[in-house]
């Protein structure tokens, strides 16, 4: 036969070494949690046990203690969330303000780029290399003037010039 024991056996004291056990394992619940969150359940579950007068939680209040911090949680996220979308907010604002002295920002910090890619233009689209290209008879048309094709192979050139330049030089 098994041994049991009847609920109306049970004694309501608590002894110190069940206050201290029941308080570890309370610890180690709220050792997840967060700075005052952890500080709040803890004063809570004190309270709790000093108004119990030295008896032990039962399990309703176990969970009714649990429920109050997961409702703590949530309150807590949703105004982290709050405050994050307000930031947000605020940025947005500050962008659309600043958006006009972005672009002129941006021209003057891409200046370089800018000013290489109108020389490297300039430099392809001269009479000299124009010369150059017509010698080739695929790049020339019928009429004595470049088509397409040396188009397309000036445009390939002056995007890899730019990509060497803007790699090595600038």
């Amino acid at each position: 036969m098994s041994q049991e024991t009847l609920i109306g056996n049970l004694g309501g004291g608590i002894s110190d070494e069940d206050s201290k056990l029941v308080d570890s394992i309370l610890n180690d619940i709220n050792s997840g949690q967060q700075g005052q969150q952890g500080q709040q359940g803890q004063q809570q579950v004190q309270q709790g046990q000093q108004g119990q007068q030295g008896q032990q939680p039962s399990p309703e209040q176990i969970k009714m203690m649990q429920q109050q911090q997961m409702a703590q949680r949530q309150q807590q996220m949703a105004q982290q969330q709050m405050a994050q979308q307000q930031m947000a907010q605020q940025q947005k604002m500050n962008m659309i303000q600043n958006d006009s002295n972005d672009i002129v920002d941006n021209i003057k910090l891409e200046a370089k780029n800018i000013m290489t890619v109108v020389f490297l233009c300039i430099l392809l689209n001269i009479d000299q290399v124009d010369s150059i290209f017509k010698s080739v008879s695929i790049f020339s048309s019928e009429d004595g003037g470049l088509n397409m094709q040396a188009v397309f192979v000036k445009a390939l050139m002056i995007g890899s010039i730019f990509y060497l330049i803007k790699t090595y030089l600038l």
